[in-house]
């Protein structure tokens, strides 16, 4: 029987090295969106993993730094079953546009960007 994956993001999907944010910056691509960035690598035979950066430059302080990263990860966590198990390392970046922006164009947003890395299978009934 083939169980569905689980919304959540199990530890070894989150990416905490700075070896392995600093190797996305360099040798990955950058998607843009108006509320944040994805850098995308790929790496086959790797587990997928996910990293978030809320600069204070970027986007405030830490309550506002905090709220971006939370909106962006929950959007990434509902569409966790659909981003491929590995082959990838995934970086988003916010900006300040993230604080106000509505949800579901923030949805929207993410996903495009998703999308345009190559890391998101179209969606069941779609």
């Amino acid at each position: 029987m083939n169980c569905p994956r689980p919304e959540r993001l199990a530890p070894q999907h989150r990416m905490r090295a700075a070896r392995d944010f600093a190797a996305v910056r360099q040798q990955g691509s950058a998607h843009r969106g108006r509320c944040c960035l994805l850098l995308s690598l790929p790496s086959p035979g790797e587990v997928t993993r996910l990293g978030w950066i809320a600069s204070k430059r970027g986007v405030g302080g830490a309550v506002q730094r905090n709220r971006a990263r939370r909106r962006v990860r929950e959007i990434v966590r509902r569409r966790w079953p659909r981003i491929p198990h590995e082959g990838f390392l995934l970086v988003f970046i916010t900006s300040r546009a993230i604080l106000t922006a509505p949800h579901q164009q923030l949805a929207t947003e993410v996903e495009s960007l998703l999308a345009h890395a190559g890391a998101l299978a179209p969606a069941v009934g779609a």
